[in-house]
């Protein structure tokens, strides 16, 4: 009888240890699946918030300066380069640039003033937006090399976007 209750714990044991490592498993894919989902979802907000800040001061640019409808992607493109730091500390000056070639007669001084203004304000906003997509883009690239966590992401097939696409300027 002792035999049979010996080999009886024993197995009980090795079940134990069997369906915990299964549900450690599971438990550690579901984590991963759940981390590259909240992961991609993340890059891909910030990278409309991006878009949504750029639209923005497109839009109080061409408000400002009265630029006309089919300007409208041209000024886009300016503003893109400028608030993401293209032009360096001058990058009003390239909107600036912009509307003076749109415009060619005479450009009211306070016109370019207040387009400084509205790209010096966007900067800031942007850049740390940018810095955001940026760091959760890299959080989330370090998972996908990580052993354990990279194992199950690349399991759960993950990626699922391209990372490429989400560099640090906004399209």
């Amino acid at each position: 009888m002792k035999k049979y209750q010996s080999g009886s714990v024993a197995l009980w044991v090795v079940l134990g240890i069997v369906v915990a490592g299964v549900v450690t498993g599971l438990a550690s894919f579901i984590s991963a699946k759940n981390l590259g989902a909240r992961s991609e979802n993340a890059i891909k907000a910030d990278w409309e918030n991006l878009e949504n800040i750029l639209g923005q001061y497109s839009l109080k640019v061409k408000e400002a300066a009265q630029v006309p409808k089919m300007a409208t992607a041209d000024l886009k493109n300016v503003m893109s380069s400028a608030l993401s730091g293209r032009y360096g500390a001058d990058g009003s000056k390239a909107v600036f640039q912009f509307i003076k070639e749109a415009y060619p007669g005479s450009v009211d001084p306070t016109l370019y003033r207040k387009v400084q203004q509205i790209v010096e304000s966007g900067r800031n906003e942007f850049q740390n937006a940018q810095t955001s997509m940026i760091d959760k883009k890299r959080t989330y690239q370090n998972n996908l090399d990580y052993f354990w966590s990279g194992l199950w992401l690349n399991f759960a097939g993950y990626p699922k976007i391209d990372l490429a696409k989400y560099h640090a300027a906004a399209a």
